[in-house]
């Protein structure tokens, strides 16, 4: 069983994309055209983003739920912003803001104590409110069409929000894998007090794993609002959940110490095919979302087996 749930880890998430993309090309006949598959790598893209910086949270031993908020905070400031700042600066504006946002979960977390979960969800509470009461209520357009490009443009015949993905994806992999903060990161996660007694800094550490969540969430805002060409203060509703999805089904353990940002793409490519499959089907948004949550109670399902099995393996002795 170990090494069953050893190859799934490694290959697990494959394996389903290679049956979902059966399923879909027997749905679909024009599955396999190049539009149809950037298109589902595109949707994909805003799960994948922000999971890169859910997959450091979950490896330092935190959790974020406030992400859905961030990203429709970016996208109201955008839209109060563009029109006096211009589209550059008021990206560089939104980003910075929503970043305050991870910036004061680590804090909240690091310096007062309290439990990740719940200083995340009453942060998206906030955030969410915030985002209302600027806003009144209202969705605010935006007038400069060239702020499209972002979110629907092509660079060499790829969409732009791919290549942003694939930019962002060897950053946070190197950042993870080829620097000491992220080797600093998997300690703290693996054991946070010896990781102390060690020498490291683990409140800075923790805010700064915030604070990048905060930054994959505003660049996702960024990318759907450029899509929408509109500030939408309700913006991205239960998209965290869907972040969790990805992140856990892409190989990261809620136990921490480890992370997997490779499985973390395909993970929101998968989701994206649920998506689409049960969107060529008719069904009704809110059974899709029923859908990613049963995927997310077998994503659970798995790791909480795989690290019994391992906790087990250990205590015998056996090398996995």
């Amino acid at each position: 069983m170990v090494k069953f749930l050893k190859l799934y880890e490694k290959i697990g998430i494959f394996i389903l994309i290679i049956f979902g993309s059966v399923f879909l090309a027997i749905a679909s006949p024009n599955f396999f055209k190049a539009d149809t598959i950037f298109s589902i790598i595109t949707q994909g893209t805003y799960g994948g983003i922000v999971a890169f910086g859910m997959v450091l949270a979950i490896t330092s031993g935190g959790f974020d739920l406030s992400v859905d908020a961030v990203v429709a905070l970016t996208s109201v400031t955008l839209a109060m912003t563009i029109p006096n700042l211009g589209v550059p600066l008021a990206i560089i504006v939104s980003i910075l803001f929503s970043c305050v946002v991870g910036f004061i979960n680590g804090v909240l977390i690091t310096k007062f104590g309290v439990n990740p979960l719940i200083t995340t969800l009453s942060m998206a509470t906030i955030v969410r409110g915030v985002a209302f009461l600027i806003t009144e209520g209202k969705q605010i357009p935006i007038s400069q069409s060239e702020f499209m490009n972002i979110g629907t443009g092509k660079l060499w015949g790829i969409p732009v929000p791919i290549i942003i993905m694939v930019v962002l994806f060897i950053l946070f992999y190197l950042m993870l894998y080829q620097t000491s903060l992220g080797r600093y990161i998997s300690a703290v996660g693996s054991n946070e007090g010896a990781a102390a007694i060690s020498g490291l800094n683990v409140t800075l550490i923790k805010i700064m794993v915030y604070v990048l969540v905060a930054f994959t969430a505003s660049i996702v805002g960024v990318i759907r609002t450029s899509q929408a060409l509109i500030g939408i203060p309700s913006m991205a509703p239960g998209f965290t959940l869907t972040v969790l999805t990805i992140t856990i089904l892409g190989g990261t353990s809620l136990s921490g110490g480890k992370g997997n940002l490779t499985g973390a793409i395909f993970a929101g490519i998968f989701i994206s095919m649920i998506y689409y499959g049960l969107n060529l089907l008719g069904v009704e948004y809110f059974y899709q979302m029923l859908a990613v949550g049963l995927v997310l109670i077998f994503a659970l399902f798995i790791d909480g087996l795989r690290g019994r099995y391992l906790e087990v393996a250990k205590i015998k002795g056996i090398k996995v």
